[in-house]
């Protein structure tokens, strides 16, 4: 994995010169803080980007491990990882499905206060592409991405989902929406055998065929040798509606990620625009 501290130290010294009545705090009574481009440039658009934690991690932490935290430093994209509320056991959680991971089951709404926040950024920041609006989760924030898919199609471009699954509850997208799915083979925490199923949904809902061929391979765990993960695409999905599976054979649920894995998720998701 990627020195943490280098990756945190990017992460805080990204700046940028946005006009001054443009709102960099967005949530209300659940606070995040957007990230803009560094060398803001009004009469540029940009991507938007939010990140979004595993069950028991937060937003820092998490852009961290995706290697996503230095994107605005370098100017090429918003960025915002919000925090999920913090349960009886003093972790924090996205109510995103029946079985992740509201805990204590409160029934709060993430899915309107995330979806709200997506709303709200991009209005107080016309520079941002509405094309190209991207989430990605781990685990339970994984789960909280396909939530979010399934209740937002008509804003979100495209997700990324590592290690978590598609929703339990009806989902009835209206529209198609870019879908990379993830996920280790020998996840002990969520297995694989989520993958495939998670996969044929969002082919089923995006209009895609039933097949899916490989597409090349990819050395993205610095602990399993060689290029262990598979790269896969669905046959017949209409444009702007693609879905692919990488699977990682040997990758466990929090996988030791090399170098090359945040490059090659940036492209996919700059490649899978509305």
């Amino acid at each position: 994995m990627r020195s943490f501290v280098l990756v945190c130290l990017v992460a805080c010294g990204s700046s940028s010169d946005p006009p001054p009545d443009h709102a960099k705090i967005f949530g209300a009574a659940r606070p995040a803080t957007l990230s803009a481009p560094s060398g803001f440039d009004d009469a540029k658009s940009y991507p938007l980007l939010m990140v979004l934690h595993g069950y028991g991690a937060n937003g820092f932490v998490q852009s961290a491990f995706f290697g996503v935290s230095g994107l605005a430093a370098a100017g090429e994209a918003f960025v915002i990882a919000p925090d999920g509320l913090t349960d009886s056991t003093g972790k924090q959680y996205w109510n995103a499905d029946p079985v992740c991971c509201d805990l204590d089951h409160t029934g709060v709404d993430d899915s309107t206060y995330l979806g709200t926040m997506l709303d709200d950024i991009m209005k107080s920041w016309p520079e941002i592409d509405p094309a190209r609006v991207y989430v990605l989760g781990h685990s339970n924030g994984g789960f909280m991405s396909y939530r979010l898919a399934c209740d937002h199609a008509d804003t979100i471009a495209a997700i990324g989902v590592l290690a978590g699954d598609a929703t339990t509850t009806p989902c009835e997208p209206s529209q198609g929406v870019n879908v990379l799915h993830m996920h280790g083979t020998a996840d002990d925490v969520i297995p694989y055998s989520g993958a495939e199923p998670s996969v044929a949904n969002w082919a089923g809902y995006n209009g895609c065929g039933a097949t899916r061929h490989t597409t090349g391979s990819a050395d993205f765990i610095s602990t399993v040798a060689g290029d262990e993960t598979t790269l896969a695409t669905q046959d017949g999905c209409p444009a702007g509606a693609d879905v692919e599976l990488w699977s990682m054979a040997g990758g466990g649920h929090i996988p030791s990620l090399t170098p090359a894995f945040e490059p090659a998720l940036w492209a996919w998701f700059g490649a899978h625009h509305r």
